[in-house]
């Protein structure tokens, strides 16, 4: 395949066609920068009438929004017509291009796929020059609902009786993922439904505990649990039908006589030992993590091979199948979710433990996952299930050496244990799927009673009553905070560096200024009582540099947003977003002037010294 179209040479023949105005779709922030960077010594100049045109319209956004009138990408515009549109820019300055693409006073726009949902962006024709994303630190290929997304950017409205869709050669893109994404159907919406600590005491606040559970039973998150549920409720009926013809024979439940029978012959040596428990949550697990199982390890997708423990192994153990066709051990504590989707698997008793057609057939499988999978429900029980050998001390307890049913049970146990497993594991996950919402709920009250946030019968206690108006990420960890006292004395620009730190998620690296000492021991505090919160939230990342970055914008007044942009690596659209992040968390310690006086003024004074410059300029 010959190699990526340059960019100049692009948009020449994009004006050669017709084919104007484009958004010529790339990977990453920097393959759009240095698409603009190769148009520097280009001699696609405008005409003069055109580039008057885009000064006049610049000026008038510049009139707006101030910030962006020494962009170092102004020349290029007004000379080419071409400009790039990507989450590293400033708000303001992707206001500018959008409204230069809808005046139609440029050819083509390099951006990435963030563009393509949400935003009001007329163009011709759209460009697609990947079938893959960059998200976090790895390439994934584009969903058939993102591909969509983008084709749709093609054609404006009452200006063009067609849009075109134009892909051009790579050689790193991937045909089949587009044509996948331009003929399929897309993915199903997917709930993103979360049960929070803030979410739990408003709803406590307003309704009484026993009308809680109504409520979430008509949420969307639970419609299409319910939907789930009776998926597998129909499956349930199925296998019902097929253990008709293996009904009750001497023993009523004969399956579980045997199973307990024929585990005590084969292991009959080994009964006395001390049997290896697991944890509940892991035992709750492992009837779910069978052949076929699709499910989340610490990178990346698997599908079960098989379950096994060798002698001397503390941990349960699987067989994992890996992209690319890669045969892989793992303790069953590595993984992180367990999937409501499973393939069929035909097993067999060697390497690698299916038969070659299914191993080919889940391998493909395997590679076409779509990136967002329906996590299943697994309720732990409190107390681990009696095994078989820990209640039979020996065979004479068993009628089955003597039965006359005895052929019959050996001989059909194998199937009819089978669809007895699967009945289980569906009536379990059926369970968990109709009462999870409930179960997660509960958790949260559990949680907040023991710090005392709610009483023993659900009822707001006095910190309960102002917790509930934090209502950000990692609020438990905030509140625990104020109520160790964490921010008595701390000046805004302290206040400020810590709630920075709360509100980043990006764990992407760059250089920044260095952390005063007061923020550094404030840090540690917040990272040890952080720690102590992890069985029940997730920690943030708390990033002292990026702390000191927020720290050093407030501590110094006449500090300019140019001058803050030179002390770190960090995009300044980046740094506008950490800043506007800090603004929302620091607005919420404001609603605390009732009670917490003090923070409730450092957050406001926090608030005024933060909103200046190209902070001022969008609500």
């Amino acid at each position: 395949m010959p190699p990526s179209i340059h960019p100049v040479d692009l948009v020449t023949a994009l004006r050669h066609k017709h084919l104007t105005p484009a958004i010529v779709f790339l990977t990453s922030r920097r393959a759009c920068d240095e698409a603009m960077d190769a148009f520097d010594h280009a001699d696609l100049v405008l005409p003069p009438v055109r580039q008057e045109a885009i000064a006049t319209a610049l000026e008038r956004v510049i009139a707006q929004y101030p910030s962006i009138a020494e962009h170092p990408l102004i020349p290029i515009v007004q000379r080419i017509g071409v400009a790039a549109h990507h989450a590293g820019h400033l708000p303001s300055w992707k206001i500018a291009i959008e409204e230069l693409m809808r005046q139609g006073h440029l050819d083509a726009v390099f951006a990435t796929t963030t563009l393509a949902a949400g935003v009001d962006f007329p163009a011709r024709t759209v460009v697609i020059t990947q079938s893959s994303i960059r998200k976090s630190r790895d390439f994934t290929d584009l969903t058939i609902g993102e591909v969509q997304q983008i084709a749709g950017r093609a054609g404006r409205r009452g200006k063009d009786h067609v849009g075109f869709a134009v892909i051009t050669p790579s050689p790193y893109i991937d045909l089949s993922v587009l044509t996948k994404g331009l003929t399929g159907q897309p993915e199903a919406i997917d709930s993103q439904f979360t049960i929070s600590y803030p979410m739990v005491l408003n709803l406590l606040k307003a309704h009484p505990h026993e009308h809680i559970q109504g409520i979430l039973a008509k949420s969307f998150a639970q419609f299409q649990l319910n939907q789930r549920a009776e998926l597998l409720e129909r499956k349930l009926d199925l296998l019902h039908a097929q253990l008709e013809p293996f009904g009750p024979r001497v023993c009523t439940d004969w399956i579980t006589q045997w199973q307990s029978f024929d585990h005590v012959r084969r292991h009959r040596p080994a009964r006395h030992q001390t049997h290896r428990s697991e944890s509940p949550e892991i035992a709750a697990r492992l009837p779910f993590l069978t052949p076929g199982r699709v499910v989340g390890l610490h990178k990346g997708h698997g599908i079960v091979l098989r379950q096994y423990r060798s002698k001397g192994q503390k941990n349960s153990m699987l067989t994992m199948l890996r992209p690319g066709g890669a045969v892989t051990e793992c303790p069953v504590t590595s993984v992180r979710e367990v999937y409501d989707r499973t393939y069929d698997c035909t097993e067999i008793a060697t390497y690698p433990w299916c038969a070659a057609d299914t191993f080919d057939r889940l391998s493909e499988q395997l590679e076409e996952l779509p990136l967002r999978l329906p996590i299943l429900p697994i309720l732990a029980s409190p107390s681990a299930e009696i095994l078989p050998d820990a209640i039979v001390q020996s065979l004479d307890d068993f009628p089955c050496p003597t039965c006359s049913s005895r052929s019959a049970c050996q001989k059909d146990f194998p199937t009819a244990s089978r669809l007895r497993q699967e009945q289980h594991r569906h009536t379990k996950s059926i369970q968990a799927l109709r009462t999870s919402l409930w179960h997660r709920f509960q958790e949260r009250v559990d949680v907040l009673q023991t710090f005392g946030y709610l009483t023993s019968t659900a009822q707001l206690t006095a910190d309960g009553d102002w917790a509930r108006l934090i209502r950000i990420d990692h609020s438990l960890l905030i509140t625990e905070l104020i109520r160790a006292e964490a921010f008595t004395g701390a000046d805004p620009s302290l206040l400020t560096g810590i709630m920075a730190s709360l509100a980043h998620d990006d764990d992407r690296p760059g250089a920044f200024p260095r952390i005063s000492a007061g923020l550094s021991s404030l840090l540690r505090q917040v990272r040890k009582l952080a720690e102590s919160l992890t069985p029940h939230d997730d920690p943030p990342l708390l990033r002292a540099d990026v702390a000191a970055l927020a720290e050093r914008w407030v501590a110094e007044p006449t500090l300019t947003w140019i001058g803050l942009c030179r002390l770190t690596t960090m995009a300044e659209g980046d740094i506008y977003r950490l800043l506007a992040r800090t603004i929302e968390f620091l607005s919420q310690l404001q609603t605390l002037k009732a009670t917490h006086p003090y923070l409730a003024d450092s957050a406001a004074e926090a608030l005024t010294l933060i909103r200046r410059g190209v902070l001022e300029e969008l609500p």
